[in-house]
């Protein structure tokens, strides 16, 4: 391979780690969301996902098969404003869950809790790449971290981070230019 044939592989330049956006809608008995959140979403991940073995014993050897797919824990990293208007919202979503005070959780079925994230890669324009739009199903956060105080730290934001459990990902995927114009 030469290096204009790897340069012609990369297409518009390549995939970029930092030209992202998270779409999340909170529940209902969360509010005072403000609608401009996506943007203090600095960091976050494509789902990671793995085969579980079915492991069979047969005649002293094991024989795997694919088992169980396991969708790991996926984390988010946001900036605090001085509104606290993520912080708040999410303490709001897990109070609604187990409230800290009292250590009860409300009674809420499933689907009052848990809601689908989107996790679209985007190209250098704002356009979602022909496989980067991510459907985290039935996800609720479980946990937030703390945001660390220190006189030292002047010239830096606060962050803090919050891991979602989710029951499945489904992967959109776009048509190629290719299979556009066969149709």
């Amino acid at each position: 391979m030469n290096i204009e044939e790897f340069k012609s592989r990369l297409g518009a330049g390549g995939a970029r780690p930092n030209q992202f956006r998270v779409k999340l809608a909170f529940p209902s008995y969360v509010t005072g969301v403000d609608p401009s959140y996506s943007l203090l979403v600095t960091g976050a991940s494509l789902p990671a996902s793995n085969v579980n073995p079915a492991i069979i014993q047969y005649r002293g050897r094991e024989i795997k098969l694919a088992g169980e797919r396991i969708f790991d824990p996926w984390t988010i990293t946001v900036v605090n404003d001085s509104d606290f208007s993520l912080r708040a919202p999410f303490e709001a979503w897990m109070n609604g869950m187990n409230d800290r005070a009292t250590n009860e959780g409300i009674t809420l079925s499933p689907s009052q809790y848990q809601s689908d994230i989107v996790v679209e890669h985007l190209d250098r324009n704002d356009t979602v790449l022909a496989n980067g739009s991510y459907t985290l199903r039935n996800a609720f956060p479980i946990q937030m971290s703390e945001i660390a105080l220190n006189y030292a730290q002047n010239d830096i934001f606060e962050e803090f981070t919050v891991t979602w459990q989710y029951t499945h990902c489904l992967l959109y995927t776009s048509p190629s230019p290719r299979d556009r114009t066969r149709s």
